[in-house]
């Protein structure tokens, strides 16, 4: 499995109508969608002309969670997009994540859905999962975590209960969005769960306690939209400039070693 991290990109342009099965093909520059196969797309075309999540699964699919058209997955030959009509909760796909069954998780603003690869499960307010930009995790456990504009949820059989983060005393949060908003979940090498929180800076959870990392330490901003491990062990934090309340020309990203940081501006 591999997770890639992708920015808002643009990839061409694609329109889609979806009216469920009442067309059996709805016109897309440069293809032909088939409603009725659940949006596969049966001519060559761009994916979407915004893509905020991609995703390679274990059996080699490709997943591209686009910013209102759903998810559309390319299997080496066709693409095909799944959306509200076909299930999923939601048409803006933040995140996607598999866990240990084969099981598909596709984060988005309405909640999170799973994907058995014939049928959607999905969570949503109603059972637990508040907020939006849905951000899913699978650790090395086979838990399932998701941070939203809301905060930090675990699933716990078929429901998600929220996981509290200490709040970070500080200031006034210089945040992007939303204060404590959580950009980002990750897991290192070592089994330690990461969080990117908008005003908030990062948050490290070993399983019984917490650290916080924010300017103070060597961040570059306390908005932190996503972390990442290299092969050396040292983790990276991706940071957004805020402009909310007001402009505080941060940015950039960080290097931490395990002792100290670099700041890359």
């Amino acid at each position: 499995m591999m997770r890639i991290a992708v920015g808002p990109l643009v990839c061409g342009s694609l329109l889609m109508a979806c009216n469920g099965q009442h067309s059996a093909h709805a016109s897309v520059e440069g293809a032909t969608v088939d409603t009725a196969l659940g949006g596969a797309i049966t001519d060559t075309a761009q994916i979407a002309e915004y893509i905020v999540a991609a995703f390679e699964d274990s059996k080699g699919n490709l997943w591209f969670g686009t910013n209102g058209q759903g998810v559309a997955r390319w299997d080496g030959n066709s693409l095909r997009y799944f959306s509200i009509g076909e299930g999923l909760i939601g048409d803006v796909v933040t995140d996607i994540a598999e866990d240990r069954a084969g099981n598909l998780w596709f984060g988005t603003h309405s909640g999170a859905s799973r994907f058995d690869g014939k049928a959607f499960t999905s969570f949503g307010s109603a059972e637990g999962l508040h907020g939006s930009g849905c951000k899913v995790l699978v650790d090395h456990n086979g838990g399932i975590w998701a941070g939203t504009s809301e905060g930090v949820f675990r699933l716990h059989g078929s429901r998600f209960a929220t996981f509290e983060l200490p709040v970070l005393v500080t200031d006034t949060p210089a945040y992007k969005m939303a204060p404590g908003k959580v950009w980002d979940v990750f897991e290192d090498s070592k089994g330690n769960i990461w969080f990117g929180r908008d005003g908030y800076g990062a948050c490290k959870y070993n399983g019984s306690t917490f650290t916080h990392f924010s300017k103070k330490d060597g961040l570059c901003s306390n908005n932190v939209a996503s972390i990442v491990e290299d092969p050396q062990g040292n983790i990276w934090f991706g940071s957004i400039t805020s402009d909310f309340p007001e402009y505080i020309g941060e940015g950039g990203v960080s290097r931490y070693d395990g002792k100290t940081f670099m700041q890359f501006p």
